[in-house]
C-alpha cells in the first residue's frame, strides 16, 4: 500500500457519518490520519487481527468476507464510495477484526485513528445515533444479501451487478459502470458456480440487459431488475 495526498475537513464532512459536524471536531478526527492507495486483490483487513483504524472509502470497492469451515469464501458485504469499514471492532471495544476485507478494485481509503471517534461517541448522542443508523443500514443490507441466496441464479447475478454498480457510483446509480471483475469473482460474490455465472452473463448481454463499455459492464435495461423486485 502507498500513501496518497491527505484528506481535508470538507472531504471528511461529505461522508455520511460526519455530515453536519463542526470543522474543529473533524480536524481532530483527521489527526494522524493517512490516505492509502491499495491495489486490486490486496487484503486490507484480516479476520481476528488487532487494529485501531477505521477506513473510509474515497474510491473503489471492497468485499467483506469470511472463510467457512470447508475453506470456501462467503462474501457478506460489498462496500464502495462513501462507505466505511473497521468500525465494528471499535464499537465492540476489543480491536479484533470480525472479517476479512479485500480490495476488488484499486482503492483509495482514508484511515482514521479510533481515539477521537470513541471520545465523540461517548460525548455526543447525535453522533452515536448517526453511527447506529449506519450500522442498521449495514445489517439490513446483509439480511437482504442472504435472503437472495434462495432466489434463482439469474436474480442473484443481477443483484450482484446492481450492487457493484451502486458501490462504484458516488450517487448509488443502478446504471453506474460495473468495474471489470473476473467471472470467478462475480460468481463468488453471487454464491454461484463460475460456469453458471458465465452462462447468465452471456444471456444478459444477448438480451441487451448488459452492455460492455470501455471501463466495464453497464446495466442498460432496468426492467428485469424491477420485475424481480431488485429496484422499485
Amino acid at each position: 500500500m502507498q500513501v496518497a495526498p491527505s484528506c481535508d475537513v470538507s472531504e471528511l464532512a461529505a461522508f455520511p457519518l460526519f455530515t453536519g459536524l463542526e470543522d474543529s471536531l473533524l480536524q481532530r478526527f483527521l489527526e494522524d490520519h493517512r490516505v492509502l492507495l491499495v491495489p486490486a486483490a490486496q487484503q486490507i483487513v484480516f479476520e481476528a487481527d488487532w487494529s485501531e483504524g477505521l477506513f473510509l472509502i474515497r474510491t473503489g470497492i471492497v468485499k467483506v468476507r469470511s472463510i467457512n469451515v470447508h475453506g470456501g469464501e462467503v462474501v457478506v458485504a460489498l462496500l464502495g464510495i462513501g462507505d466505511m469499514f473497521g468500525e465494528l471492532a471499535m464499537l465492540q471495544g476489543h480491536g479484533r477484526r470480525s472479517a476479512d476485507v479485500v480490495a476488488l478494485t484499486p482503492l483509495e481509503v482514508v484511515k482514521l485513528r479510533w481515539s477521537g471517534l470513541q471520545q465523540e461517541l461517548q460525548r455526543s448522542p447525535s453522533f452515536a445515533l448517526a453511527m447506529a443508523r449506519l450500522q442498521a443500514a449495514r445489517l439490513l443490507a446483509m439480511g437482504k444479501r442472504f435472503t437472495l441466496r434462495g432466489e434463482d441464479a439469474t436474480t442473484r447475478v443481477l443483484a450482484t451487478l446492481l450492487e457493484l454498480a451502486r458501490c462504484n457510483s458516488d450517487g448509488q446509480d443502478p446504471q453506474g459502470v460495473i468495474p471489470c471483475l473476473s467471472q470467478t469473482e462475480i460468481a463468488t460474490i453471487s454464491g454461484l458456480a463460475r460456469g453458471t455465472t458465465s452462462k447468465i452473463l452471456t444471456q444478459l448481454r444477448t438480451r441487451g440487459t448488459l452492455v460492455d463499455t470501455p471501463t466495464g459492464l453497464q446495466i442498460a435495461d432496468l426492467k428485469p431488475l424491477r420485475k424481480r423486485g431488485l429496484i422499485s
